[in-house]
């Protein structure tokens, strides 16, 4: 039976991985969250399902991570913010976790099979992707979440050290959205925004089952215009921009609750 392991669960694109693979009664999930209660309240067919698996605790704790993705055929890493925090280290983390818990079951089993890790990403750090965009949105974009995609770009770079010996796939959509699953189409060579969470999850799986994608980068399109728009990204531009330009507005706004 196909095994999967969902990083990120209770977030947009993790939980809509998630919703997908249960619907399938061949799939094994394995499931790491911080926090299982949140997860139950979002999804709570999940606790009557045999097959998905719930791993809860720090993202730090290796042995944890590592009996998450034994046995798994892919790993869908969704771990991620969208807010441009200072210093912001997440992905890093994560990218960490997965390279040493695989480490970990590698040293133990030298024979095991490997499982592809496919890597949530952004099209903002693709210049493939990005030269289809006016220069001044581009820098737009990369400034209002500047600490975001340069936590993501150094993990990036540590897990393409491990070229050797892992499977990546970096999936790099465009603007993302709320709503339900229209349709996708998988891209090599340009994003389309808006794309809903549920259409980028459905392509993200795609790419797993399929196969043949290691170490490329990979959009998920939209095959219908129906995606709404996302009104509130203005908004969050200008936070993020507040947040480049004057790091110490971040945690000023974060005591004062206005985020």
């Amino acid at each position: 039976m196909p095994s999967f392991a969902v990083l990120g669960a209770t977030g947009a694109t993790g939980g809509n991985i998630l919703k997908l693979l249960a619907q399938n009664p061949q799939n094994i999930v394995n499931v790491y969250v911080r926090s299982r209660s949140k997860l139950l309240a979002q999804q709570p067919d999940v606790a009557s399902n045999k097959r998905v698996k719930i791993f809860t605790g720090d993202l730090r704790d290796t042995a944890l991570i590592a009996s998450c993705l034994k046995d798994t055929d892919a790993v869908f890493s969704t771990v991620a913010s969208n807010d441009n925090m200072p210093g912001t280290h997440i992905a890093q983390d994560t990218a960490q976790s997965i390279v040493v818990a695989l480490m970990d079951i590698r040293m133990t089993e030298p024979h095991v099979k490997i499982p592809v890790i496919v890597w949530l990403s952004s099209s903002s750090l693709n210049p493939k992707f990005y030269r289809h965009e006016p220069a001044f949105l581009h820098w737009l974009l990369a400034t209002s979440f500047s600490y975001v995609y340069t936590d993501l770009a150094h993990a990036e770079e540590y897990l393409k050290l491990h070229q050797k010996w892992l499977k990546v796939v970096f999936i790099q959509p465009g603007g993302l959205v709320e709503d339900k699953q229209y349709g996708h189409a998988l891209s090599m060579e340009k994003p389309q925004s808006f794309l809903s969470y549920a259409d980028l999850a459905a392509g993200m799986i795609e790419v797993a089952e399929k196969g043949g994608y290691d170490w490329q980068a990979v959009s998920v399109v939209p095959t219908t215009n129906d995606t709404r728009i996302e009104w509130a990204v203005p908004g969050r531009m200008v936070k993020g921009l507040t947040f480049h330009f004057a790091p110490w507005m971040y945690w000023v706004t974060k005591k004062l609750h206005l985020q």
